[in-house]
């Protein structure tokens, strides 16, 4: 499962962004993220009950780090608050860029995974395992969308993944 990380601030004024302390920080997520970010561990903690076909609670969470070319914490401050429900780590192993390698690592080993990403990349990332239904994966992934997930489920003993788009609705104002 993929989702972008949540609402981040705005480029100029307000909303701002804030650290899970409370303080101003640009990096950070902004309040509605995360409110985004803590209904995410219901969606996801509770995903077998839920009526969101192919979600399941997740192993294994993944999200990019700060690093000298992206300095946002978005990503992990949108996964942490799944990772502390679960009484899980999130891995963090895997920088922008190295998609290839991260899809890699999954595809390897298996588990219900959930990465929070950066949306620019995630087609990349998602191009990079094998997909039987391809054509229907996006070019890009929506702009101004927060409430998506993109679901790959393994095709039974196959090594083929099928791909589905999924609303979130979890905040008002999430499309349905």
């Amino acid at each position: 499962m993929f989702i972008r990380h949540g609402e981040k601030p705005s480029d100029s004024g307000a909303p701002f962004g804030v650290n899970q302390h409370g303080k101003e920080d640009s990096h950070a997520l902004s309040v509605r993220g995360w409110q985004r970010a803590g209904a995410l561990t219901g969606l996801f903690k509770l995903a077998q009950q839920s009526e969101y076909p192919g979600l399941v609670t997740p192993a294994v969470i993944y999200a990019t780090a700060p690093n000298s070319d992206s300095h946002s914490t978005r990503e992990y401050n949108t996964a942490q608050p799944l990772a502390d429900a679960l009484s899980i780590d999130v891995n963090v192993d895997f920088p922008h860029g190295h998609e290839h390698h991260l899809a890699t690592h999954i595809v390897g080993q298996g588990d219900d995974t959930l990465v929070v990403w950066h949306h620019g990349e995630l087609p990349a990332a998602i191009g990079e395992f094998p997909i039987v239904n391809k054509q229907d994966i996006p070019s890009a992934w929506p702009e101004e969308r927060f409430d998506l997930v993109w679901v790959l489920k393994r095709d039974g003993d196959s090594s083929q993944y099928t791909f589905s788009q999924l609303n979130q609705r979890l905040l008002d104002g999430d499309k349905s």
